[in-house]
């Protein structure tokens, strides 16, 4: 049942760009009412937000308040897996492994050395910084 259930969210959720779109704005705005929702992601119509949010509320990614607000329920699910989500930010993980090639490739450039191995390992870390870099920004762009 359970991989029935995840089946279905990475079809309802993931697999539908607009219900996806209003669940990762929720995720940054902390919570939103069908309105606000549809004015910021340009939708058509109120009624349209609401089935993107009643989709999200019946997955138990939001909860509805006595007032019609909807409050965002964080879940790390499909490529929501592949960052860390704070209090309004959606950071790629691979972020992290930047700053820490990142941080290495200046200790190297400061020591300048005479050691040989020295340009192999300022090269490595070189290269795990661009490489970091590089899937940070492919992680992002997959964001709507």
């Amino acid at each position: 049942m359970h991989s029935n259930c995840s089946e279905e969210l990475q079809r309802e959720v993931l697999g539908e760009y607009n219900t996806f779109r209003s669940y990762v704005y929720l995720l940054r705005k902390r919570r939103a009412s069908a309105r606000q929702v549809s004015k910021a992601l340009g939708l058509s119509s109120t009624w349209l937000a609401n089935h993107h949010l009643n989709k999200l509320e019946r997955f138990g990614l939001v909860r509805r308040d006595e007032y019609g607000t909807f409050h965002v329920i964080e879940k790390s699910f499909g490529i929501l897996k592949f960052f860390l989500i704070t209090r309004r930010w959606i950071v790629p993980r691979s972020l992290f492994f930047s700053v820490a090639f990142g941080v290495v490739a200046i200790g190297f450039a400061l020591r300048l050395s005479s050691d040989p191995l020295f340009p192999v390992l300022l090269a490595l870390s070189l290269l795990g910084l661009g490489y970091g870099v590089y899937h940070s920004i492919q992680f992002y762009r997959l964001l709507p």
